[in-house]
């Protein structure tokens, strides 16, 4: 049987900082520990599993709970454990089955943002990476002549396609092809934009940046396909500096949440260009609109599934 005893409960978080345990603990896991016992224990109050002392059931519990209750860094995950740990100890009771039940929920606690800790660590190197790259190409004088708000849109157009085939599609320069060029720039790229960034000076600017991003990758060996990466910029060149349409987006915005509201498996292409033809004849004067307007609506756009949020990325909105 379980033992359990009323004492565990009587420490409080400002009398455990004072105590010996406490001090043992290292500087992390010092900075994290009040947070930490104010989060485990609201956490175990709001599963309701806050009934007399500790059990090891109550902890698992509490533990299991506690990433959907609270947004904190990898580290603060790392802490809890050792935290917890020195918490129950410096109660002086016989913790044995306590610790076992938090070392048991400690793989699943941290494994979650582990995950995210190195995505974050990949997503940084990358941006590491292009700033070289640009600064490089910032000593070249066609780009070092830009105009300022043009330097920012070189740089946004440079970092968005690096990030988009690099982190989002797992692929190093080398590996680079037309076809996933295509299915970024005519896909995710513009939605990956910051509202701001979404004008038109910054379309005119992609044929430009795309081909100097190029030659630079070429010219530092990096990349392997550059003739038929530059040959394709510049025979979709109209429709690079044209592909962005507010109308246009809208629609497509329209269209995906209807798809969404239908179930329908936007990676499943006959259904998407069947319920696609339906929605623009439910919805003829938005089709003669955009026909109007010469875009081209057999491209069909799936459901947005970005990566990366703009709030992390805007980092990296630097020319140097």
């Amino acid at each position: 049987m379980e033992q359990t005893d009323e004492a565990v409960d009587t420490l409080t978080v400002a009398d455990f900082l004072a105590t010996t345990q406490f001090k043992k603990l290292s500087t992390n896991q010092q900075k994290y520990a009040k947070t930490i016992l104010t989060d485990v224990l609201a956490a175990r109050k709001t599963v309701d599993l806050n009934q007399g002392a500790w059990t090891s059931r109550q902890v698992a519990g509490t533990l299991a709970a506690l990433p959907s209750l609270v947004d904190q860094p990898h580290v603060y995950y790392v802490a809890v454990v050792p935290v917890m740990t020195a918490y129950f100890e410096a109660q002086g009771y016989q913790v044995k089955s306590l610790v076992a039940a938090l070392k048991e929920a400690r793989p699943a606690l941290v494994a979650k943002h582990a995950e995210a800790a190195q995505e974050e660590a990949d997503y940084d190197e990358v941006v590491q990476q292009v700033k070289q790259w640009v600064q490089a190409m910032f000593e070249q004088p066609e780009v070092m002549n830009l105009t300022v708000a043009d330097q920012h849109h070189f740089v946004t157009i440079v970092h968005t396609t690096a990030e988009l085939m690099i982190t989002g599609r797992k692929l190093a320069p080398k590996d680079w092809d037309v076809d996933t060029l295509s299915g970024i720039m005519f896909g995710p790229f513009t939605h990956l934009l910051d509202e701001r960034d979404r004008v038109s000076g910054l379309f005119q600017l992609v044929p430009f940046a795309l081909t100097t991003l190029f030659t630079y990758l070429e010219q530092t060996n990096q990349l392997t396909h550059a003739a038929a990466l530059q040959d394709w910029v510049l025979k979709q060149h109209e429709a690079l500096v044209t592909m962005y349409n507010p109308e246009l987006e809208k629609f497509y915005e329209g269209l995906t949440e209807a798809m969404q509201q239908a179930g329908v498996d936007t990676q499943d292409h006959a259904a998407v260009d069947h319920f696609t033809q339906s929605y623009l004849r439910a919805h003829p004067a938005v089709s003669r609109e955009l026909f109007t307007a010469d875009r081209q609506l057999k491209r069909t756009k799936p459901v947005k599934q970005i990566k990366y949020s703009r709030k992390q990325r805007r980092r990296r909105r630097r020319k140097r």
